[in-house]
């Protein structure tokens, strides 16, 4: 029987695209929910075992709603993807870009692409919820004079053909996805971790966490401060670590936790950079 996971999106999507990439696809069945609340809700409930979710862009930076669902929820990351993104240009066959009147796609999608788009002026351009859902609404009502963007892969599975490829502004872009899990042990070829702590309002405070990381050899790949539900101006910090064994994090956790407030760990997990 098929493991279900869930994904925000629909098959085709950049987080199928993700999944496929982190599990063989003959054993898994992607959970399609339309929002990251229902994603993070069928894990909560057991609808699912695990789920797959996107958590930051090398362009547009931290998705810090979605570390918000993972903190409130008490969830568990554990591993990490980074998919290249790429955006193709798709419609019915049997048309070209002067047949198109319209182009949907995700926000950010349409966002990435604008350069394209201002060579084609005559093309009106519409949010949607989805990458893949227009190029599956396309295929399903045989809209003509409709295009979408959608991830490389996914005008096969709906019958459309590429008006052009790789149409975004900048080649260099990356999303990373986590797993994330209710309750998940560590992996032993875990080597990074992420955690979050509060620090009080004092001079070197912050400084001091930092320089315990430094003298445990832990390399920090990224900070993040997170607003504080119903505490106004005060923040969170989110923290990425890498380590060449797990008892050298334990140790700098341990030393971490006693000088910050509320220290959490996210997750051990296996560095999905190699």
């Amino acid at each position: 029987m098929k493991k279900k996971i869930a994904i925000q999106g629909i098959r085709g999507s950049n987080h199928y695209k993700a999944l496929t990439e982190l599990f063989n696809e003959a054993e898994v069945e992607a959970l399609e929910c339309n929002t990251f609340q229902e994603l993070v809700k069928a894990v909560v409930t057991g609808e699912c075992e695990k789920a797959v979710m996107a958590i930051e862009n090398s362009i547009a930076g931290s998705i810090l709603p979605n570390y918000r669902l993972i903190l409130d929820h008490q969830l568990q990351v554990t591993a990490e993807h980074y998919l290249n993104i790429s955006h193709n240009l798709v419609a019915l066959p049997g048309q070209d870009l002067t047949d198109l009147v319209q182009v949907k796609s995700h926000q950010m999608a349409l966002h990435q692409c604008s350069n394209f788009f201002s060579n084609h002026l005559h093309i009106h351009l519409i949010e949607d919820v989805d990458t893949a859902l227009p190029a599956k609404i396309i295929a399903e009502h045989q809209l003509r004079g409709v295009g979408a963007l959608v991830p490389k892969g996914s005008a096969e599975l709906f019958q459309l053909t590429t008006l052009a490829e790789d149409v975004q502004n900048n080649s260099l872009n990356e999303t990373r996805f986590v797993v994330v899990e209710k309750q998940a042990g560590t992996s032993l070829e875990a080597d990074k971790a992420t955690i979050q702590f509060e620090m009080t309002h004092e001079s070197g405070s912050l400084a001091k966490v930092l320089n315990t990381m430094a003298a445990h050899e832990l390399n920090l790949s990224k900070i993040q401060s997170i607003p504080i539900p119903y505490d106004m101006w005060r923040y969170a910090f989110i923290v990425d670590l890498s380590f060449s064994n797990r008892l050298q994090f334990q140790k700098a956790f341990s030393e971490i936790s006693k000088i910050s407030i509320n220290p959490t760990c996210i997750g051990q997990y296996k560095s999905g950079k190699s």
